[in-house]
């Protein structure tokens, strides 16, 4: 390719990128990841406060964390849904993680969160229009800058 072909399309792509941002961009719900407690994250997000414990949910979690700006998580679920939610209780943001599922799938994931103190999980998973979920506590031993 020629410099001037190549000057050309990277100027026709920079146009089309100006003038079309909105409809290549996702949707940022805000609600959700505002600042404030559990309770109020949950009705944000959740729509509810109620939800019901279960069993069928495990979060794998270091019950002590050395680091709190690279914390392992994982969620495991044998009941099916079709939404699963990550929430860190004390986090300025306690919503975490959220993903939509296909297919009423077996939700498992795994990943690093950072926390902002020692503090609870939540996992929660919509099931049939109802939500369920699972807690579990991590201590943090030293916090990220």
């Amino acid at each position: 390719m020629k410099r001037r072909q190549f000057l050309a399309a990277g100027t026709i792509f920079t146009a089309f990128m100006a003038l079309q941002p909105v409809a290549l961009l996702a949707e940022w719900n805000a609600k959700n990841f505002q600042h404030g407690s559990l309770k109020k994250a949950f009705i944000n997000t959740l729509g509810t406060d109620e939800i019901a414990i279960s069993d069928q949910i495990t979060i794998v979690a270091p019950p002590i964390a050395s680091d709190s700006s690279s914390v392992p998580v994982e969620v495991i679920s044998s009941m099916k849904g079709d939404q699963l939610y990550l929430f860190v209780e004390k986090n300025f943001k306690p919503l975490v993680f959220k993903c939509t599922l296909l297919d009423n799938s077996l939700p498992w994931f795994s990943l690093n969160i950072k926390m902002k103190e020692s503090s609870a999980l939540f996992a929660v998973v919509r099931s049939d229009g109802k939500f369920f979920m699972a807690n579990v506590r991590v201590e943090i031993q030293s916090q990220a800058c």
